[in-house]
């Protein structure tokens, strides 16, 4: 699970691997590689490996909860898992 409060904006992160997220609760805006999205409760979206990714809860509600599931365990068991965080 991650949160991020109402009003927040996450660093921009990439890493190697994918993962899916599905918005657990609140609103928000998220942006992966040059696409950006307004998401709500029961969205889900991808994040496809090595593409920058960043969200931003609005600050009207009641922050952003999200719910992350990925391949990076596959990558870290090869030693071949990279964060670059912005």
């Amino acid at each position: 699970m991650h949160r991020l409060r109402a009003g927040a904006v996450s660093r921009t992160t990439r890493e190697v691997g994918s993962s899916v997220w599905q918005v657990f609760d609140g609103r928000g805006t998220v942006s992966v590689g040059d696409k950006c999205w307004s998401v709500n409760r029961g969205d889900m979206f991808v994040v496809p490996s090595w593409q920058p990714f960043s969200m931003v809860a609005e600050a009207d509600a009641a922050g952003l909860d999200l719910f992350r599931f990925s391949d990076a365990p596959i990558f870290e068991a090869l030693h071949a898992h990279r964060v670059q965080i912005k």
